[in-house]
């Protein structure tokens, strides 16, 4: 019996060693060898870059025809590992009529770590919601898309009631609805237009209509007139607003107003803590764009009538269409005192974008 016993364990040792050796003969050919000749496809890869035009434009050749023009998609590095390494904007779509469609891209940023090469792959991103991929920047700001972007990715076009508006427009067909019941109209994807409509209802008519005058890639220029008719005075007064945004970096746009009272009323000087209504203001000011483009908002203001230097410190925080920001303002910096007419106050914001 004890013999036996030995004969059985001798055959099994042997037969395990003899398995062993042979997986470790199979394992570089079957995991391996077949990883190198066909790399496994990306899930979300929809493009692949196909050649260079020039420094900043790229030929992306793909099956899909789901793109558009001004969307901005990821460009994923076929190295593995790496992940993202830059974010290009679609310019422009052919047909090739030979089921294919071929996208002229232009760079908006790309990794300090990482090239661009021939061969990576173009992806969409989903930009209707949060998306950790897609971090705070001014060149990653969505000028135009669809209805479905999220409010974080658009610029502002507003930095509340009392700090003023921005020089952008709505798009086409868009609301911005306050809580306090102004409602904001993109009659035309360069014209907006609005009123607050308690105050219509109240008798106290009022409308504000701003055009863009002028944009390009790093500047935006616009006018427009705010009226307001005066409860309990047969009086109105109407201001001439010009706007001008300016992208001083990477995270950081110059947001300048210049309000004129046309024609005012007597009082006007006691509403110098809303921008544009019966009185004449200058105003400059910084917007910083945070990884979760959130924004901070600061920047001084000078008012004609008080002739004082006043300001303002906000917080904004921005969901896919809802807009909350707190503020910490001042039409007097010189004026230690909490009043909204020659001191300090606090004010909160909330307005929704869709």
């Amino acid at each position: 019996m004890l013999r036996l016993v030995l004969v059985l364990t001798t055959c099994f040792v042997s037969f395990m060693a003899q398995a062993s050796s042979s997986m470790d003969e199979e394992v570089p050919i079957i995991l391996r060898e077949p990883a190198m000749e066909m790399p496994k496809p990306l899930p979300e890869a929809r493009g692949r870059i196909d050649s260079f035009i020039d420094n900043k434009t790229l030929r992306v050749i793909t099956t899909a025809s789901d793109w558009y023009i001004g969307e901005m998609v990821a460009i994923e590095s076929q190295t593995p590992s790496v992940g993202i390494v830059g974010f290009v904007e679609i310019t422009g779509i052919e047909n090739k009529q030979d089921g294919t469609y071929e996208l002229i891209c232009e760079l908006q940023r790309q990794s300090r770590m990482n090239f661009i090469q021939i061969g990576d792959q173009v992806m969409h991103l989903d930009l209707s919601s949060e998306n950790n991929r897609y971090k705070g920047t001014t060149d990653l700001i969505i000028k135009k898309g669809t209805k479905e972007t999220s409010s974080k990715y658009k610029p502002l076009f507003t930095q509340g009631i009392a700090v003023g508006e921005t020089a952008e427009t709505l798009w086409e067909n868009e609301f911005l609805i306050t809580w306090y019941g102004q409602v904001n109209y993109g009659w035309k994807e360069w014209l907006t237009v609005s009123s607050i409509i308690p105050a219509d209802i109240l008798g106290a008519y009022n409308a504000t209509i701003k055009s863009r005058l002028y944009q390009s890639a790093s500047n935006n220029f616009a006018g427009g007139l705010n009226f307001a008719r005066i409860p309990n005075e047969n009086r109105s007064t109407l201001n001439l607003n010009i706007y001008w945004d300016s992208i001083s970096s990477e995270s950081v746009i110059s947001h300048t107003l210049l309000s004129v009272a046309l024609f005012s009323f007597e009082d006007a000087a006691n509403t110098t803590a809303i921008k544009s209504l019966g009185t004449s203001s200058f105003q400059t000011g910084y917007e910083f764009i945070l990884d979760n483009w959130d924004r901070v908002l600061l920047g001084p203001s000078y008012n004609f009538e008080s002739k004082a230097v006043g300001g303002y410190l906000s917080y904004v925080k921005i969901w896919d269409q809802f807009h909350l920001s707190f503020s910490l303002n001042s039409t007097d910096i010189t004026s230690l005192k909490y009043a909204p007419e020659d001191g300090y106050y606090l004010l909160f914001d909330a307005y929704w974008r869709f």
